[in-house]
C-alpha cells in the first residue's frame, strides 16, 4: 500500500495455563445465577489487522492460538466468508451494514485521483449517509465499547471520531498504523500517531503494547457502567499489521520454526486445511510468485533475515491470540460469556506490501536515521521491519495474491463465531458468506429491526447484507444468499463480481491481463488458476454486464488502473542484515 493510504489506517495478567477454553465456555449455572436470564444477548467483535486465511491453527496454521482453536471447537467456522481488500473499506461496511462506496470508503484517504477526488462516495472518511451498528444499538439500551483501531476518520474532525458514532467508551489509535508499542508513526511526515479515549486526546501509558492494552482498556470498560444491561464491543487489533513488533518473550518462544522456509510452511498448512476440511483434495493452491526467490534460491544471511521476521509475525499472531483467552476468561468471571456472542475476522487478506514501495529511498533514509533498523533489534521497541510478499503468501494458503486485491487471498479470511444461538461445536460451514451480513446479523440476535434506510430523522442508505442467524443455526445449509445475487467489488480500479460459483476478476498488469476480465469458477477452483472466459464467454458477458449495472448503482467513478510500482513489492529484499551485499535476487523489477 501507498504511504497516504496508511495515514488515516495509519488488569492483570490472567494465567492461562491449563486453563481449557471450552471450560470457559461451559455453563455458568450456580455460579452467577443472575447472569441466566438476560433479556439480550451481549456482542463482541474482534477483528485482526491483515491477518492471513491459514494463520490461525483452526484454518491451517502451525501458530499456536489455542484460545480462538477453542472457540472455533465451540462453535462455528465460516470457510467461504468475504472481505473488501484493504482495512477501511472492511471497517466502514462492518460498522454500518452498508457498501464502502454508499460509506464513504470508494478509495483510501490519499488516494484520491483526478477523476475521484471531491465525489461521492470517496470521501475517506465515514460519512452521515450511514449509521454505525453502535449508533443503533446504543438507542436501544445497549452499552457500547471500542478499543483499538479506528481508521474511519477524524485525524482533525471529532465529528468523525468514535464518541460522534455511537461509542460511549472507547480507547482509540485513530489513524490506521504505528508503533505497537508507543505512539511513533510510520512515515516521515506523521512523526507520531493519535489516540483517544473517550472523547480526549491521549498518550498511550508507558507500558504500552498494542494488543495488550487495547484488551485491559476492554476489560475495564465490560466491568464498568450498567451491568444489566447487555454490551456490544469492539475489540480491534492492530496486530500483525506492520511494522512487526512484539514482546522478547513471544518471539523467542517462535525461534527456529521457519528455518524450513517459505514452500515447506506452505505445504504443511496446505496439508492442514484439507484434513480439515477448509481446501479439498482436488483443488490445487496458487503457486508462489516465480518473480521472487525460492526459499533455496536465497543465500543465508537472507534466510535468516526472512526467518526472523516470520518469527516476529507468529509471536504478535500468538500476544493476540493470548489476550483473547484474557477477554474470554473475563467475560466467564463476570458471568457473562454464555450470553455473548462472540465473532473473530480479519479486515482483508495478508500484506505483501512492504513501506520501501511507497516511501522510496526517501522513506529508507528517513527509516535508518528515526527507527531502529538492527537485525538484533528486530521486532523491539523502535524496530520497522516487514514480511514481504512470500511470507505473506504462506498466510494466504491456498489463495491468490493479497491485501489490495480482489483475488481470493486479498478478500478471503478466518472467520469464527460462537455463543447463544449458534450450531454446536467445531461446526464448518462453506457457504459465501461477506462483511456486510455482520450488522444484518446483530441486529436479528437483538431482536432490533433494521433502520430501513432512516436513522434519527435523517435519511441513511440501507443494509445490504442478509442475517447469518439461520446459516449459524445450520451451518449445513448449502447457501445463505439466493443463486441470482450478485456481489461486487472495486478498489484503487480493481473488480472483482461474483454469482454463486462464479467470479470474474479484473486486475491490472502484470497481476492480470490489461484491459480484460477474468472468469473463474471459485468452488471447484478457489486459486483462481484457470481463466475459463473463453470457453464460457456468455457467462462472463452475462457477469461483467451485472457487475456495470452494480458499479452505477454504487457510484463507483471509473479510474485508470494505479501503477504498479506501489502496489506490491519490488525492494523487500534490499534491505539487509550486516555483511549482506548482494542485491536484491528477485528476478524481475514490476
Amino acid at each position: 500500500m501507498r504511504r497516504e493510504q496508511c495515514k488515516v489506517r495509519l488488569l492483570g495478567k490472567i494465567a492461562l495455563a491449563g486453563v481449557g477454553l471450552l471450560a470457559l465456555l461451559g455453563s455458568q449455572a450456580g455460579a452467577h445465577p443472575k447472569a441466566l436470564a438476560p433479556q439480550r444477548p451481549n456482542f463482541l467483535i474482534i477483528v485482526a489487522d491483515d491477518l492471513g486465511y491459514s494463520d490461525v491453527g483452526s484454518f491451517g496454521s502451525e501458530i499456536r492460538t489455542p484460545n480462538l482453536d477453542r472457540l472455533a471447537q465451540s462453535g462455528v467456522r465460516l470457510a467461504n466468508f468475504h472481505t473488501y481488500a484493504a482495512c477501511s473499506p472492511t471497517r466502514a461496511a462492518l460498522l454500518t451494514g452498508a457498501s464502502p462506496h454508499n460509506a464513504g470508503f470508494g478509495t483510501m484517504a490519499g488516494d484520491w485521483t483526478p477523476q475521484t477526488e471531491g465525489k461521492r462516495g470517496y470521501e475517506a472518511i465515514l460519512t452521515y449517509r450511514v449509521a454505525t451498528i453502535a449508533d443503533i444499538l446504543g438507542r436501544a439500551g445497549y452499552r457500547t465499547m471500542l478499543s483499538g483501531k479506528w481508521d474511519m476518520g477524524g485525524v482533525s474532525d471529532p465529528a468523525y471520531r468514535p464518541a460522534a458514532r455511537g461509542f460511549q467508551q472507547h480507547f482509540a489509535l485513530i489513524q490506521g498504523a504505528g508503533s505497537h508499542f508507543d505512539n511513533k508513526g510510520v512515515f516521515p511526515d506523521i512523526p507520531t500517531v493519535s489516540y483517544v479515549e473517550n472523547g480526549k486526546d491521549i498518550l498511550p501509558p508507558a507500558d504500552f503494547y498494542s494488543s495488550r492494552t487495547f484488551t485491559d482498556k476492554m476489560i475495564g470498560y465490560l466491568g464498568q457502567g450498567d451491568q444489566n444491561k447487555p454490551f456490544f464491543a469492539m475489540l480491534n487489533f492492530t496486530a500483525p499489521h506492520w511494522p512487526l513488533q512484539a514482546p522478547d518473550q513471544d518471539i523467542a518462544r517462535q525461534r527456529g520454526r521457519y528455518t524450513k522456509g517459505y514452500e515447506a510452511i506452505h505445504a504443511t498448512r496446505l496439508d492442514r486445511q484439507r484434513r480439515m476440511g477448509l481446501v479439498s483434495r482436488s483443488q490445487a493452491a496458487a503457486p508462489f510468485d516465480t518473480d521472487w526467490p525460492s526459499w533455496q534460491d536465497l543465500p543465508p544471511n537472507l534466510r535468516q533475515l526472512e526467518a526472523r521476521r516470520m518469527e516476529i509475525y507468529a509471536a504478535m499472531v500468538s500476544n493476540m491470540d493470548q489476550q483473547i483467552g484474557r477477554i474470554i476468561a473475563s467475560l466467564k468471571a463476570k458471568g457473562q460469556l454464555d450470553n455473548t456472542v462472540i465473532i473473530f475476522m480479519s479486515d482483508n487478506g495478508a500484506d505483501g506490501g512492504n513501506p520501501l514501495d511507497f516511501g522510496g529511498a526517501d522513506w529508507y533514509r528517513w527509516a535508518e536515521k528515526e527507527r531502529d533498523m538492527r537485525f538484533d533489534q528486530m521486532g523491539r521497541p523502535g524496530s520497522h521491519v516487514w514480511y514481504g510478499p512470500q511470507w505473506a503468501h504462506v498466510s494466504n494458503t491456498p489463495f491468490r495474491l493479497g491485501k489490495g486485491f480482489a483475488t481470493e487471498g486479498g478478500t478471503r479470511v478466518p472467520f469464527i463465531v460462537a455463543g447463544p444461538g449458534i450450531a454446536g461445536r467445531n461446526a464448518l460451514s462453506g457457504a459465501f458468506t461477506q462483511v456486510l451480513d455482520i450488522v444484518p446479523t446483530v441486529l436479528d440476535y437483538a431482536g432490533i429491526p433494521s433502520p430501513n434506510g432512516q436513522f434519527e430523522g435523517r435519511p441513511i442508505e440501507r443494509l445490504e447484507g442478509t442475517s447469518l442467524k439461520p446459516l449459524l443455526a445450520n451451518p449445513t445449509m448449502p447457501a445463505l444468499h439466493s443463486a441470482d445475487a450478485f456481489f461486487g467489488w472495486e478498489l484503487w480500479a480493481r473488480r472483482a463480481g461474483r454469482q454463486g460459483d462464479w467470479k470474474i476478476v479484473w486486475q491490472n498488469p502484470p497481476w492480470g491481463p490489461k484491459e480484460r476480465w477474468t472468469l473463474y469458477n471459485v468452488a471447484k477452483d478457489p486459486a483462481e488458476q484457470h481463466d475459463l472466459s473463453a470457453s464460457h464467454p456468455d457467462v462472463a458477458r452475462t457477469m461483467i454486464a451485472r457487475w456495470d449495472e452494480w458499479a452505477r448503482q454504487q457510484g463507483v467513478v471509473p479510474i485508470p488502473y494505479f501503477p504498479s510500482d506501489w502496489s506490491n513489492v519490488r525492494t523487500h529484499f534490499d534491505w539487509r542484515p550486516a555483511g549482506a551485499t548482494s542485491k536484491a535476487p528477485h528476478k524481475k523489477n514490476r
